[in-house]
């Protein structure tokens, strides 16, 4: 998997998104399956939705399957809302 080059916005909105609940302790059973993981890491690492799906050799409405599973899991209202609290729970990594 290779990454995209290190857009210095997207790392400052990035970091922006994780103040939006800077207080909040992670759920421990809160667990996204392998799939969503990456869909939310891709999604995180500045993938659009069309090349996070070819990413992982999926449709795009499989892929929006995973990142509407993401946002119920993760009590989210869009799909930015789901990354920064993914990465603020520790979901994630980028």
């Amino acid at each position: 998997m290779s990454t995209p080059p290190v857009d210095p916005a997207r790392a400052f909105f990035n970091q922006k998104a994780l103040e939006f609940e800077p207080d909040r302790v992670p759920k421990a059973s809160t667990t996204l399956s392998p799939r969503q993981t990456d869909a939310m890491t891709f999604l995180a690492m500045g993938f659009n939705r069309a090349k996070a799906a070819d990413k992982m050799e999926i449709s795009e409405h499989t892929l929006r399957v995973y990142i509407e599973s993401a946002h119920f899991k993760l009590g989210a209202i869009n799909t930015t809302h789901s990354v920064a609290r993914a990465m603020s729970r520790g979901l994630i990594v980028v």
